[in-house]
This record gives C-alpha cells, sequence and structure tokens, in this order.
C-alpha cells in the first residue's frame, strides 16, 4: 500500500514539474553580487523559449549570461528597488509584445534581503497600451492645473489630485473616503446635495460655494461636475475665485468713485456761482446793519464751510488729471512742515522731521503730493492732544527702489470699527470734516503707483506710511 502511494506521489510531482517547465508564466529566483550582476537561485516555465533562451538556465547562472545589457538594464532599477525590500513591477516592450513581470523580497531573520523571487509573463500590445493609457491619465489628473476630485455616487471622494489639496489645504488621507459635503459653509450643504442629484441624472452643473480652510481663511471657489467620467466615478473641477471675486469688488468701487467725481464736477460748478452772490449780499448785509450779526456771521461759517466742501469735490473730480514731473520730496515734505507749524505751534504740538539724506528725484505731481502730506499732517494735529508731538520720517526701502514717508501722532486713535470704515465718502469723526480728504489722497497715491497702510490704536496714535516707487 505504501509502495503503491509512493508511486502515485511521484508521479504527481513529475506531472506537476513537467506542468511547471511548460507553463507559460516564468517563475525564478535571483540573488544579488553587485549592481547589475544577477544570479539564478531557481527557473522554471516555458518563457525562456519565448524569449529565444534555449538552455533553462541552472542555478548560478548570470542573467548576463542569458539576456542582452538593453533589456538587462531595463530591468536594474526595478531590481534594486526589490532587494532594497519594496515590491515591483515592470513593463518591458518587445515591440509587437511586452514582458510584465512582478520581483518580491524574500527576508531572512534579521529581516535583510536573501534573495528576490518572481514571475515573467507575456502581455499583448493591447494590455500594454491600456496600461500606457491610464498611466498618462494618472498623469495628466496629478499634474493638472486645476484642482479635480473624484467622487462616487453617494459623494465619498474617492480621488483627489495635488492641486485639488493645495486649494482645500488638506493632504489625500484627509479627503480620501470622506463625503466631499462636509466642505461647504452653511446652507450651501443643501444646495449642494439637490444638485448632485442632478449629476447623477446626467446633468453638468456649475456654480460657487464659499469654503473655510482648516487655519479660518474663506474661500470663494468656483465648481463644475460631471457624471460618469471614468470608472463610474464623477469628476468635479474646483476653482479659486476668491482674488477675482475680490477684483470684481475693486472695479465696483473704482466705477463708484469715477461716478462720484463726475458728480463732484458738476455738482460744484452748480453751487460755486449762486453761493458766490449769496456770500456777496450777505457780507453786504453785515456791512450796513450790526441788527443781525450774529446771524450773518454763522451763515457765512456755513457758506465757507460749503465752499471748502466743493474745493474737496473738485480735486476728486481733477484727481486723473496730473502734472507730473521730476521732483524733491524733501522739499515738499518741508514746503508741508513749514505751512502747517502755526497750526501746530498753536496746540503747543512739535513736529519731529527724520528725513533721510541724499534721496533721488522721484517723478510725481509735487503739488498733488503736497495734498497728500497736508492731509495726513493735518489729522495727525488735530487727532493730537496740547503738548503731544507729531513724527514724519522717510527714508528709501532696502532695495532702495521704494521711497517711504510716514506720518505718526500719539492721540485719539481709532478702534477696529472706525478703520474699516475710513476712507469712504462722508465718513469723518470730525465736527466739521468732510470726510473727503483721506479718499482723496488714497487716490493721488494710487496714480502714483503707491500704497497706503494705516496702523491705528485706541488711545495709542495712528500712523500712516506712503510708500511710492522711486522710478
Amino acid at each position: 500500500m505504501n509502495k503503491q502511494y509512493e508511486e502515485v506521489e511521484i508521479k504527481r510531482i513529475a506531472d506537476f514539474h513537467h506542468s511547471l517547465n511548460h507553463c507559460p508564466i516564468h517563475l525564478f529566483g535571483l540573488r544579488r553580487d553587485a549592481e547589475g550582476e544577477y544570479k539564478f537561485t531557481y527557473s522554471a516555465g516555458s518563457m525562456l523559449d519565448e524569449l529565444g533562451v534555449s538552455i533553462k538556465p541552472s542555478p548560478g547562472t548570470s542573467l548576463n549570461d542569458l539576456y542582452a545589457k538593453e533589456l538587462i538594464a531595463e530591468w536594474t532599477d526595478p531590481l534594486e528597488k526589490a532587494f532594497s525590500g519594496l515590491t515591483q513591477t515592470a513593463n518591458i516592450n518587445l515591440g509587437f509584445r511586452s514582458i510584465r513581470t512582478t520581483i518580491y523580497p524574500v527576508t531572512g531573520k534579521n529581516q535583510d534581503i536573501l534573495e528576490v523571487v518572481g514571475t515573467s509573463y507575456i502581455t499583448s500590445n493591447s494590455d500594454l497600451e491600456n496600461d500606457q493609457n491610464l498611466k498618462k491619465f494618472k498623469q495628466l489628473f496629478n499634474h493638472a492645473m486645476e484642482a479635480i476630485v473624484l467622487c462616487r455616487s453617494d459623494m465619498e471622494i474617492a480621488e483627489v489630485n495635488d492641486r485639488a489639496c493645495e486649494l482645500l489645504q488638506l493632504s489625500k488621507e484627509e479627503l480620501i473616503g470622506h463625503s466631499a459635503d462636509q466642505f461647504f459653509v452653511g446652507n450651501g450643504k443643501e444646495l449642494i446635495r439637490k444638485k448632485w442629484k442632478e449629476v447623477l441624472y446626467g446633468k453638468k452643473i456649475k456654480g460657487e460655494f464659499r469654503y473655510k480652510t482648516p487655519d479660518g481663511l474663506v474661500k470663494e471657489i468656483e465648481y463644475s461636475c460631471e457624471k460618469d467620467i471614468v470608472d463610474k466615478l464623477h469628476v468635479t473641477v474646483l476653482k479659486d475665485v476668491t482674488d477675482q471675486k475680490l477684483t470684481e469688488q475693486k472695479l465696483l468701487k473704482a466705477e463708484a468713485l469715477n461716478v462720484v467725481g463726475e458728480l463732484a464736477a458738476g455738482v460744484a460748478h452748480e453751487i460755486r456761482n449762486p453761493l458766490t452772490s449769496l456770500k456777496g449780499f450777505v457780507q453786504l448785509i453785515q456791512n450796513q446793519t450790526d441788527e443781525f450779526d450774529q446771524y450773518l456771521t454763522i451763515i457765512l461759517t456755513e457758506v465757507d464751510r460749503i465752499e471748502h466742501i466743493i474745493k474737496e469735490f473738485l480735486v476728486l473730480s481733477k484727481s486723473n488729471s496730473q502734472n507730473f514731473m521730476m521732483s524733491c520730496v524733501t522739499d515738499i515734505i518741508n514746503d508741508t512742515v513749514d505751512l502747517l507749524n502755526t497750526q501746530a505751534i498753536m496746540k503747543n504740538i512739535e513736529i519731529k522731521k527724520d528725513l533721510e539724506d541724499h534721496i533721488p528725484l522721484i517723478f510725481c505731481d509735487p503739488l498733488q503730493l503736497k495734498q497728500v502730506f497736508i492731509n495726513f499732517l493735518k489729522n495727525a494735529i488735530e487727532a493730537s492732544a496740547v503738548g503731544d508731538c507729531v513724527e514724519i520720517n522717510m527714508k528709501l526701502s532696502r532695495e532702495k527702489d521704494f521711497l517711504q514717508v510716514q506720518i505718526r501722532d500719539y492721540g485719539c486713535g481709532m478702534d477696529e470699527t472706525v478703520m474699516k470704515k475710513i476712507g469712504k465718502p462722508f465718513f469723518t469723526t470730525k465736527d466739521e470734516g468732510t470726510g473727503l480728504g483721506l479718499m482723496v489722497s488714497t487716490n493721488i497715491i494710487k496714480h502714483h503707483n503707491g500704497r497706503l497702510d494705516v496702523k491705528s490704536k485706541k488711545d495709542k496714535g495712528t500712523m500712516f506710511t506712503i510708500t511710492i516707487p522711486i522710478k
């Protein structure tokens, strides 16, 4: 009985080895003597004949004895990675066919790599072409300029590209496997769910939603969705339009300012003539009688205030017409200080100047730039208490391509609520202010390609920094 069993077992093993040697898959083992030097530890299968090798390699046979150097060079990188402990898959193109090889590392007791074992089999051109197409798709997906998210029908995120991670400021691990509706702020979730149903019915949808990043920044994001792009996955393309929205708001504001400027010019001219007549008749009455002197004085004061507003209006309407020339900003500042020094002395306020030497001439409109300095220096004096000081400093930037002028006071300052409103037409904290001075100054600075920065703290003071390019 045992003898019969042994005969059956021997036959079974023989049949197995016969089948193995004629198997269309090549099974092999390799050891590594050095980079590019690999020797067989085992070999079975009929693929060797398909490769044109007429002998079966015995243990110790080198790859260099069997295959061309070009073919071995294509295997070297995946083999080296396999000997470092990584499972590798490589496709070698042979023209009308290709070889797909998968290599697995074999570790010893100390986790060192003893050898690698692998399988190789012939694939057709169509298989290779599909793999290449898939590879190209993945490259396009991962390197696309737009943020792309692939979702399943239940809105679960299946895949995202690097641009989407950058836009949402989350890693792939934080996105893949989670529902996409978690990223929509407030009522946007319900709206998106309704629109998603339209996507599943085959409708392409577009829209916008507001997204809050992990660090609290709110972004305006434009999206477009389409059904079944790849493998029953639905694609969503995201685009950050936050800057675009801000630009649109600035354009609307600029358009509003243009309208205000045109309106200002018209209103100013319409009012100026009758106002001159009114002022002349009031002064005539005042010279002829003292009976209503108190009331007439009030009328003249109010007329002067209206004239001041008209003057501001006219400057606003003419802010685009400037007379540019090469000018010395140091002289402009000194003239401004001389002009306002009397007002400062009356409040016992000292104007301290710190003007850097050897400042180059800049291309500017000296009269309008002087108006900017007058507005800010006058505001600083009016905001200061008796006995305070006002500082005006001028210096070049480190790269010497910008000129910075800082006007600082240590007066009442402004809180955040007031800071948000400054610069808006007719908003002022002064009893007799018009609210147009800062808006006019801002326009002038913009036309000089400059920038205005404001820092202020309640009861600590305010600092205006005007930055203007040298060239």
